[in-house]
């Protein structure tokens, strides 16, 4: 049975600012189409990069990226990109795309450095804002006692 084709030319930068260029002419057959499979594949790594890149340059910025929505569309993206990776021969897989995959997993580790800097900065917030509140509230009933003065060394 005849696999589907269609007929692209390869992406621009306009289209994708935040994608890599891939030369589709590896994935091309005689007639200039590119199998359908590869286009999902090379569209769901792109849609990803772009949230991944927004989510580190927000958190690059300082800013508090809205991390429900970053989720969900990264949930979405990792979906969609397992789909289109189920449909890709995997002996058939380029070095364009390889390398494309690559980039993509470096960009995915700065991504999960920024989020680990950021998670461990509010965790030492939170406890620091923990210690001050019992601080504050406590009467010093169940409190170690506390010297005034100190023994002679």
């Amino acid at each position: 049975m005849d696999e589907p084709f269609a007929a692209v030319a390869p992406p621009t930068e306009a289209a994708a600012p935040t994608a890599l260029p891939v030369t589709l002419d590896a994935w091309s057959n005689p007639d200039g189409s590119t199998p359908i499979e590869v286009l999902a594949l090379l569209k769901a790594i792109a849609r990803l990069e772009q949230v991944v890149d927004q989510e580190t340059q927000s958190l690059r910025a300082g800013e508090t990226p809205a991390f429900e929505d970053l989720n969900y569309r990264k949930s979405h993206g990792l979906l969609e990109l397992t789909r289109a990776m189920r449909l890709v021969d995997p002996l058939s897989i380029g070095d364009d795309l390889r390398d494309r995959l690559e980039s993509f997993r470096d960009q995915l580790e700065r991504n999960r450095l920024l989020l680990k800097t950021h998670l461990d900065a509010t965790r030492e917030i939170s406890a620091i804002l923990t210690a001050a509140i019992r601080d504050a509230e406590s009467d010093g009933t169940y409190a170690p006692p506390q010297r005034l003065w100190t023994l002679p060394q």
